[in-house]
């Protein structure tokens, strides 16, 4: 008789549509402005209905369910003055908890508070796109970077799993040496990302030395 093998699932949950950033090529904004897009409608989701709903659905086994996730493609997860209670509703129906978050948001306590009580099943992507307030704020407009960086800085000194995603301009990518080095005295993975869209693509005669930066950020 041979065992059953079970096919773990990840789940993703968009949990809210607001966001204090205004990225221009994200899809919650118009991309000449940076405003608001005019299809979105600004909602939370309710924290109740989620929790009645994970609890007793037949869908949420918690024997086939590996991560939840929150990242949503209109809205940052910590905007939700509820994440909290989202976060620890997740580990009661899955083993990880993996959070992207643009950072500039909640408290260094909060992460340190997280980051304490649920150890390395909690992951946290922090989308910061420069190593100043100026580099970041090109596309990360609206983001306070210095409370990004203290946030993920915080997170990264408890046992959870801090990760840094650093999307590559045109206007940053000779930052990425130094990216390496303070991820290196973060002990903070760098997850690095080459930007794709119009806004700060990089001159494709660049993309072989970007990318070789890239190589030799990952060896160091």
């Amino acid at each position: 008789m041979t065992d059953t093998i079970k096919q773990h699932i990840d789940i993703d949950f968009a949990i809210t549509s607001y966001c204090q950033a205004r990225c221009r090529t994200c899809p919650r904004t118009n991309s000449d402005t940076g405003e608001q897009a005019d299809y979105l409608v600004l909602k939370h989701q309710d924290y109740d209905a989620f929790e009645r709903n994970t609890t007793n659905s037949k869908y949420f086994d918690t024997n086939l369910i590996n991560t939840i996730i929150f990242c949503g493609q209109t809205g940052d997860p910590m905007m939700h003055p509820q994440i909290t209670k989202f976060v620890d509703q997740g580990f009661k129906i899955g083993e990880r908890v993996l959070i992207n978050t643009n950072g500039g948001l909640r408290s260094p306590s909060w992460y340190t508070e997280m980051g304490e009580k649920y150890g390395s099943n909690l992951v946290i992507k922090f989308g910061i796109d420069g190593i100043d307030h100026e580099t970041n704020w090109k596309y990360r407009e609206g983001v306070n970077f210095k409370k990004a960086y203290d946030n993920m800085t915080a997170f990264a000194k408890t046992p959870g799993d801090a990760r840094w995603d650093f999307l590559i301009f045109e206007w940053n990518y000779h930052q990425i040496p130094e990216v390496a080095k303070l991820a290196k005295e973060l002990n903070v993975e760098v997850l690095y990302k080459i930007n794709n869209q119009f806004h700060g693509l990089i001159d494709p005669a660049k993309l072989p030395m970007v990318k070789e930066m890239i190589c030799q950020a990952n060896t160091i």
